[in-house]
């Protein structure tokens, strides 16, 4: 059984990715997980705690998807092809995923501090990722890394 929390982060995970953060008030995600707006805040501090929680969480979800492209990658075309493939059937398989990395995107490029430092966390983890699935010491890899890096 689902803990209260997890409900919470389930129901705000949907409505998120369905209305994006802006369209989605604290009540209809207590609403929707079946708790209080008071058991909401025991366990988050306001609305953007829970939306960085759900990115969080989806971020360890990519992460997982993308291991198995660091076992064998070492040309950074493959590498990128193979991570690209696993984007598309992880936003094909669960389209909520999409949908809430493309609002992540969307607050950041519209200039909102707090989205845009969000954004910058995710990129250094992709980035830091990247570092350790595919060898930049290969020769070849070195100018295509840089390239794709500053992209």
């Amino acid at each position: 059984m689902k803990d209260t929390r997890d409900c919470i982060i389930s129901a705000a995970r949907h409505l998120f990715a369905q209305q994006g953060f802006h369209g989605t008030s604290v009540d209809s995600i207590a609403k929707k997980a079946g708790v209080s707006k008071g058991a909401l805040y025991w366990h988050f501090s306001d609305k953007f705690e829970l939306y960085r929680t759900v990115l969080v969480l989806e971020i360890e979800r990519m992460k997982d998807i993308f291991k198995s492209t660091f076992e064998d990658a070492t040309d950074v075309k493959e590498f990128v092809r193979r991570r690209g493939m696993l984007i598309l059937m992880a936003f094909e398989k669960d389209p909520e995923t999409m949908l809430i990395w493309m609002d992540l995107l969307i607050q950041a490029k519209r200039g909102k501090e707090e989205f845009k430092n969000m954004a910058k966390d995710l990129a250094s983890c992709i980035k830091k990722s990247m570092d350790e699935g595919v060898r930049i010491d290969l020769a070849g890899n070195r100018q295509e890394s840089v390239f794709l890096l500053l992209r």
